[in-house]
């Protein structure tokens, strides 16, 4: 079973006792299952969030995961808990019984623990311990107690800039961008394109154990004017997922960059005009719009593309705008061609992951040498 700890954007499902968000207090230590197997406990004393209930048990989060525990063990103390929400895309495996810690410390209580053999994500560590949420709660693991799996990276890169004067998340100076190329030539990485990462993740080819996939999103001159002449120096290959109606204007790249970076560059999909967002529902124009117009506005940049490449060229991959997502979204995707999609949910991928919901590993200024490191690795 997999424990998949990261940030929960999704609707939990319905309760078949409808009931509001609740605390619990664990009065008996108690076993906690999924629908196969024991997979924790929850120790004596500790609360956690519940997210509905059903005859005999309590429901709760580890992660993605839901997973109960009997109502018999536990009682309500709080309706409409706090904060029981976070990002974990550091993936690891348990050996042994892992005890969760209630504060970063050995002499802390324990929470509860997690059975050997179990693949779960936590947050990136800090200090000698990997936070994790709980059942609605902040636990601790000491580093020693998980084996890191490492995966394939992802890189999410926007705009490349000779020189930063604000804050803006998506532009990232030359010249760290520069010493990160350099320190994955030096290091031995391999570069990859979508093609390849999809072949890997449903288990048809085997890659080598320091693959990375180099992706820029919307389309910017900069991949192609600062980033190339360095990617190509270094034998690298990157994908870029174009804003097809944002083509040949300033700032964007045009018809005849696309052309002439092909050697390095895989070009792919990032909508044509859908990728807007509305601030008052929080939605994306692909979770909202229907399946049909998804799909035309998909084939039009599809379309595009091809007709700058030429006729052998074929679409294949795309990036959610804003990472967001809907089932709708996800046919029209799959009619229009595509056969993959990349999210921006942190984390490295791996072999079994969901082909249409692909993490990527965000690349910004404030990421030192060794934070990039890290993230190539999975931590």
């Amino acid at each position: 079973m997999i424990l998949v700890l990261l940030i929960f954007t999704l609707a939990f499902p319905i309760s078949t006792h409808a009931s509001s968000v609740k605390l619990v207090k664990i009065t008996e230590t108690t076993p906690v299952f999924d629908d196969m197997q024991k997979v924790a406990v929850f120790q004596k004393g500790t609360s956690h969030t519940v997210i509905k209930e059903s005859d005999r048990f309590y429901h709760t989060i580890m992660g993605n995961d839901e997973v109960k525990f009997s109502k018999q063990r536990a009682k309500v103390i709080q309706n409409d808990p706090g904060n029981w929400k976070g990002a974990h895309p550091v993936r690891a495996t348990t050996s042994t019984h892992v005890n969760i810690m209630e504060r970063p410390s050995v002499k802390a209580n324990v929470l509860g623990s997690i059975q050997p053999k179990m693949t779960i994500y936590v947050q990136r560590l800090k200090g000698v311990y990997y936070p994790i949420l709980v059942g609605g709660q902040t636990g601790y693991i000491h580093k020693d107690q998980l084996k890191i799996e490492s995966g394939i990276p992802v890189l999410m890169y926007h705009d490349i800039v000779t020189s930063k004067f604000d804050q803006n998340a998506s532009t990232l100076e030359i010249q760290k961008f520069r010493e990160q190329m350099n320190y994955l030539k030096k290091n031995g990485w391999t570069t990859i394109t979508p093609h390849q990462l999809e072949a890997w993740v449903t288990k048809k080819i085997a890659l080598p154990k320091k693959s990375v996939l180099i992706t820029f999103d919307d389309g910017y001159a900069s991949t192609t004017n600062l980033a190339y002449p360095i990617l190509k120096q270094h034998g690298f290959q990157a994908t870029s997922f174009l804003i097809t109606s944002r083509i040949n204007r300033p700032g964007m790249v045009s018809d005849q960059d696309i052309a002439r970076t092909q050697d390095v560059y895989s070009y792919q999909n990032h909508t044509h005009v859908f990728h807007m967002f509305n601030n008052l529902t929080n939605l994306s124009l692909l979770q909202y719009e229907s399946e049909y117009t998804i799909l035309e506005d998909l084939q039009q940049a599809n379309g595009i593309i091809e007709d700058i490449l030429g006729p052998n060229y074929t679409v294949t991959a795309h990036a959610y705008p804003y990472g967001k997502r809907s089932p709708q979204a996800i046919r029209a995707l799959k009619s229009a061609g595509i056969t993959s999609a990349y999210t921006i949910d942190e984390g490295n991928v791996f072999q079994g992951d969901s082909i249409f919901e692909l993490k990527r590993q965000r690349v910004h200024s404030d990421l030192t040498l060794k934070d990039f490191a890290n993230r190539l690795e999975g931590k």
